[in-house]
């Protein structure tokens, strides 16, 4: 039997698409504001963002789950109109921690824009066991959050 060595990470990886019917320049502008999170991913109950200003790399937000865990992410690469990526430090909650991790990566055409969301969270403790079923849970609210924001975007909401 093969153990994990202490200091070994382990990250959980899902990645979703979805092709929005506006342009990239509009879907990223959006994306950077995490304030906007709530309103298309299920789990978080309010994101605020620390620094004054337009968002851009480097730029902090803390984050409150609906579940009660509490945590910040930064913007660790910010390419607008085709990447954005965020990284936080890893968030404990009851017998487990979830370090936050991944990006958006965004191609358009005609007009139509592709997303694609991966995410890399790195479970620690109890939820390194759990990590194959959190994947699947992750993945069913990925796909959710994507036509979430589908539906936003082109529903006439003004991104920004």
């Amino acid at each position: 039997m093969r153990l994990l060595r202490k200091d070994a990470r382990m990250s959980i990886r899902t990645e979703g698409h979805v092709t929005i019917d506006r342009p990239a320049a509009e879907v990223f502008e959006y994306l950077t504001h995490g304030e906007h999170l709530p309103e298309y991913i299920d789990d978080f109950e309010v994101v605020s963002h620390e620094q004054p200003g337009a968002p851009a790399q480097g730029h902090v937000y803390s984050y409150k789950m609906k579940r009660g865990a509490e945590g910040t992410f930064e913007w660790t690469e910010f390419r607008p109109n085709d990447k954005l990526a965020w990284s936080g430090p890893a968030v404990k909650q009851g017998p487990g921690s979830m370090r936050p991790s991944g990006w958006w990566e965004l191609s358009e055409h005609d007009g139509h824009t592709h997303v694609t969301l991966v995410m890399t969270p790195e479970p620690g403790g109890l939820f390194t066991l759990l990590a194959p079923l959190m994947k699947r849970t992750m993945t069913k609210g990925n796909a959710r959050a994507l036509e979430k924001l589908k539906a936003r975007l082109e529903g006439g909401s003004q991104p920004g």
